[in-house]
Order: structure tokens, then sequence, then C-alpha cells
């Protein structure tokens, strides 16, 4: 299942810095008893700028795996770090199977490190699962200022004046980032569904990338254009892009433009509002710093990025937690916070007659067995590797569980994810499937489903999972505790640590059938009384109508002040 001859190259070190790692490590033999590991440089070098600093490093228990890694600069905490990282040339170096994965990596802000400018070190302090402790480190840095911001680089916006055109609702354009399976387009497709059927908008969607939702949003009556990938690697493309995208929009007379995701590809959508002088709704559904979510980017467009959420009309987000993360850029009290709709239609239909016995046989999976289900896409963020070695020190207490996930793609990571189940005492009862649209079923067939993300907002699979009565565990991340509280309509533990998860999903599986009932059960009611999907829209209804009416009382203001 290994494809590392053309992937292992992306998670290589330069071989001078492998070099020093044998060095510090005074070339220990393969299986030496003793803890090993290594906090690598900063890819900067030692020169560290106030703003997004990404670190890794690995380590190794004869013990057992790590269950936490925590890493620090100077006297103060940077954060915790993700741990089931592949690290192939760690492998290569100690002689470990390639099933092993010591690496571990945290991307940190440091706009607001409490330190000085100067010198300062970083160290990192690694925990086993048995809790033995290993220091790593330190490295020595020197952290200097963030680069200058000039208002130069802030966009002009040009006049745009709409005209009443034909059909019903606010003449929207929808930029999204991308077409293809993922909870932020699903979403989409829900939220577009809601608001055409109560005449809302008119919508246009502009994506990015295309995808296989193209198809159902086009079976709406909704046109679709897809712009292609927006560079990112200088500011003068990344300005080009926009202006073309203004002169394709310039004569469509929209009033209003919705954003969807704060990713790399969603920024031109934000720039073209402003270019066109609309007002914008940005549905921001990530949970991470905006210093960090767009530190792949060139600068300057992202300086422009973080000026757009401040001056956007409306940042909309779908938990309380992630609004928070947002307000030093956005500003205190100008987002608004809306949880996400689902609709249970298509649910309650799948579920209505549904053979679980049959689901079973035809994925192969015993009658009795106890199913354990995660669904989402197999990366590093959802913490599936984790999942897995928690998974493994249980399933000789747990004889009848059976681990799947679903969402298995072609890339390093799920190469990582097979090697380990297919090394793992349970290897037979571990299964991977690839991402497919036909999720339901799975979680028709399942006991239990688990969220083992580091960074989540509200993820989509986890209200599913709960309408659907199946209890949900879940890490305490942003929005999930919002959305389950521990023992009544779920159950939660700790982000980033091995260990806790471990725990928890022991603790979960030794759980009573009737326990399970009651959360499944709390969990559908939460659904149906939180996250109405019909409540949903009828809100966003309501904030993109006075979205563009502010906006149009701004213009007629201005106009006749001068």
């Amino acid at each position: 299942m290994t494809k590392e001859s053309g992937r292992s190259g992306r998670w290589k070190r330069p071989g001078e810095r492998l070099n020093g790692l044998r060095r510090r490590l005074r070339e220990p033999s393969p299986g030496a008893p003793a803890p090993a590991g290594a906090l690598d440089p900063p890819a900067s070098g030692r020169i560290v700028q106030r703003g997004t600093l990404t670190l890794h490093g690995w380590a190794t228990f004869p013990s057992g795996p790590v269950s936490s890694v925590e890493i620090w600069l100077g006297e103060e905490l940077l954060g915790r770090a993700r741990t089931g990282v592949p690290r192939p040339d760690v492998n290569r170096a100690l002689g470990l199977p390639s099933s092993e994965v010591p690496g571990f990596e945290l991307t940190a802000n440091l706009g607001g490190w409490p330190g000085a400018d100067g010198r300062a070190e970083l160290r990192a302090l690694a925990t086993s699962v048995a809790g033995e402790r290993l220091e790593l480190g330190p490295v020595p840095v020197r952290v200097v200022p963030p680069a200058a911001f000039s208002t130069s680089e802030l966009p002009a916006a040009r006049a745009h004046t709409p005209y009443p055109g034909q059909g019903s609702g606010l003449r929207t354009l929808i930029f999204t980032h991308q077409l293809d399976l993922g909870g932020a387009q699903l979403y989409l497709i829900d939220l577009l569904r809601e608001l055409l059927r109560i005449g809302a908008v008119n919508p246009t969607v502009l994506a990015s990338k295309d995808g296989h939702l193209r198809a159902e949003i086009e079976a709406l009556g909704v046109p679709v254009h897809v712009s292609g990938s927006p560079p990112t690697e200088s500011l003068s493309a990344h300005l080009g892009r926009v202006e073309e995208l203004a002169a394709w929009a310039a004569d469509r007379e929209f009033e209003l433009v919705f954003v969807n995701t704060a990713t790399t590809l969603a920024i031109p959508g934000v720039e073209l509002a402003a270019r066109l002088d609309l007002p914008a709704v940005w549905a921001i559904h990530e949970s991470f710093d905006p210093a960090e979510l767009w530190q792949d980017v060139d600068p300057a467009i992202r300086r422009r990025a973080e000026a757009q959420l401040a001056a956007v009309a409306q940042p909309l987000f779908v938990a309380t937690a992630t609004q928070r993360l947002f307000e030093p850029v956005c500003g205190r009290g100008r987002g608004l916070t809306i949880p996400y709709g689902l609709d249970l239609r298509p649910i309650d239909s799948c579920r209505l007659g549904f053979d679980r016995d049959r689901a079973r046989r035809e994925a192969g999976i015993p009658l009795d067995a106890e199913v354990v289900l995660c669904v989402g896409s197999v990366e590093p963020r959802k913490g599936q590797l984790p999942l897995a070695q928690a998974f493994d020190s249980l399933a000789a207490r747990h004889p009848r569980a059976w681990l799947v996930f679903v969402g298995g793609r072609d890339d390093a990571y799920s190469d990582a994810l097979a090697e380990f189940a297919a090394s793992s005492h349970a290897a037979e009862r571990i299964e991977i499937v690839p991402m497919t649209p036909e999720v339901q079923p799975w979680f028709g067939l399942s006991d239990l489903v688990v969220c083992a993300s580091d960074v989540e907002s509200m993820p989509r699979t986890v209200l599913e999972a709960m309408a659907w009565e199946v209890p949900v565990l879940a890490t305490g991340v942003f929005g999930l505790p919002e959305l389950i509280e521990h023992g009544e309509s779920g159950w939660l533990c700790a982000p980033r640590d091995l260990a806790a998860l471990t725990a928890a999903l022991g603790r979960a599986l030794d759980s009573a059938p009737q326990e399970r009932r009651r959360i499944g059960r709390a969990g559908r009611e939460l659904v149906e009384r939180r996250h109405s999907l019909e409540d949903y829209g009828h809100r966003v209804a309501e904030l993109l109508e006075r979205t563009a009416g502010d906006h149009g009382s701004h213009r007629a203001v201005d106009a006749a002040a001068r």
C-alpha cells in the first residue's frame, strides 16, 4: 500500500539536519532501550520573526508511542504539538519499522508571545503513554519584530450601482473555495437549497476549484463558474486575478457577496467584493489563527486578507470559540455566530427501514461487532493515526470492536495510517474506506462515532452521527464543547493527548448499551432543537438582507454628502 518513493520527500529534512540528528543521538543502534528524539530547528533558521512559526520534531519511547508533546519558547508554553506525524527520515536513520510514526508538529502564532525580542530557546517535553518524559532541545533562536505593513497595500474600491433585475431574492455572488467533497462544501449546498426554497437569493456560484458537487448545485438551477486556483506566490499575480474576476462580475449587477471559508482559495472573494464596492458576508468555518491559516501565501497577500477581515461587512462563524479566535483581527463584537443547520430529511429517509445487518454484511463486518467509526478526510489534523494507536492498545480487551475510517485519500498520511493498521495487533479489525459521498449507511451500521481532531469548529459528521442517534466521543476543541455536553449528549476528551484518547475510548467501549442509547437520543434531540436547517436558513437570509440594506443606506448617505 505504501508509495513512499513518490511521497516521502514531503517529510524529508535536509541531509545536514539528518546528520545533526545522528550526531545528537550518538548513532544509537536500532532497538536501543533509551528514549530518543529531537526538536528540529525552525525552517527559517535561527532567526524567528514574530508571526507564524511551524516546528517539527520526533520522539520514541521503548514503552510505547508518544502521548503528548509540549513546546516552549523561553518560559512560555507555545502549545501542545500534533503527534502521529510520519517521519520516514527518522525511521530510516534508526531502523524503525515504517508503521511507527514518531513525528510531531506545531504551528504557533508568536504575535502575542510576551517575551522580549532577542535571544531565546525552544524546548519540547515529550511524554509517553506510560508516563516517561523526554526533554528535547534547547534550540537557540533570535526573535525579531514582524515585517512592517504599508497602508498602500490595502485594496481600492470601485463604484458599482446595482439596478432592480429579474428573479427573486438578492442577486448574490457566492464565492467558494472548491466543489469537491467536504464539510464546508456540503454546508453550502444545504444552505443554497434552503435559501432558494424561501426565495432569499438569486445566486451565482464562483469557485476556485471544480469538483463532484458542481452537478448538484447546477441541478438546483444555480449557474456555476470555475475561476481556477488563485495565485498566492506574488501580490501582482493575485491583484491580476482579482482584476479578471472584477471584469467578469462588473455587468452582472450583484447586490451582495457571500464568501464560503477563509482558506487561501477564498481570499479573492473578499477582495472582489471590495473592488466592486459590494457588502460581503464571510462564512468562516476554520478554527485556525489567521496567521497560521494564511502562512503559505505571499506576506503582502496575507496582510491584505487580514485588512479585509477587519473591514468586511459581516464575519459569520459557526462556533463562539472560533469567533473569539478571529476577533483580534476582525474586531471584538463584529462577528456573528450562528451554529450550523443540518437537513434531517435525507438522513431520516435513509434511516427509515435501514437494514443494519445487511449493511454490515455488504461491508464485510461481523453482525455482532462493536463498530467504532471515524468519518472525514484522512489528514493529520483529524487525528486518525492517534485513534488507530488508541484502538490498537485496547483491541485485546475488546475482541468484538472494529475500527472503520471513512475518508482515505491517495497521499502519504493515508499510506502511513494503512501501514500502521496492517502492523497492529488488530490488523484484521481496522478498515480504511476511500472518501465517498455515500457515508450515511456507515453511520447506520456503527455503534460509536469518534472525532479525534485537534482542530475542528463544528464538524458536520458529528451532527450527522447525532441525527442517527449514534453516541459520539470527540476531542474538546473549539465548537465541540459547545455542541456536546460531556456525559449527556456525548463524551469529550483532551486533544493531542494519546493517553486521554485511549482512556476515553476505553470508557466508551465499556459503557452499557442503555447508556449509549440515552446519549444517542440526547444527541438527536439536540440536533432537532438547535441545528434545524430551516431555522439556520431563515437567520442567514435575514443577515443577508440586513447587510445589503445597511450598505445601500450608507451609500445613499455618502452620495448625499457629496
